[in-house]
């Protein structure tokens, strides 16, 4: 199977109001977004020889930070404890309502610092 991933950097604050430790205060992270899609059903390429120009699968995602995650508190744009994992769950909700076939997602990767992310994948 052929996939292509564009990466995606984004500003946002948030805080975990259920959390114990010190995320339950508002603090910001630099998050990175890695989507990653195929064609058809087995990861074809399309008349082109590619699966998806890089810069149609930016049109597809910028849209989706821009309005709910870029510079946002993301307790107020998305919900009431946004953790990495509910996030990676709601873009990926998302962006399967966006992407159409013959395109498939096949996993968001949100690294909220340098060494932790969550996954969500098909």
């Amino acid at each position: 199977m052929i996939s292509v991933t564009r990466i995606f950097k984004f500003e946002a604050a948030h805080y975990l109001p259920k959390h114990e430790g010190k995320c339950k205060n508002v603090h910001g992270h630099s998050y990175q977004l890695e989507v990653e899609i195929t064609f058809g059903p087995n990861g074809m390429l399309n008349d082109q020889k590619m699966i998806m120009d890089f810069g149609d699968l930016k049109n597809l995602v910028n849209p989706l930070i821009e309005e709910y995650l870029d510079h946002h508190l993301l307790n107020e744009t998305l919900c009431k404890t946004p953790t990495a994992e509910v996030m990676v769950d709601m873009i990926a909700y998302e962006l399967n309502k966006r992407i159409q076939a013959p395109f498939r997602l096949l996993r968001i990767r949100l690294w909220e610092t340098e060494n932790c992310y969550a996954e969500w994948t098909v």
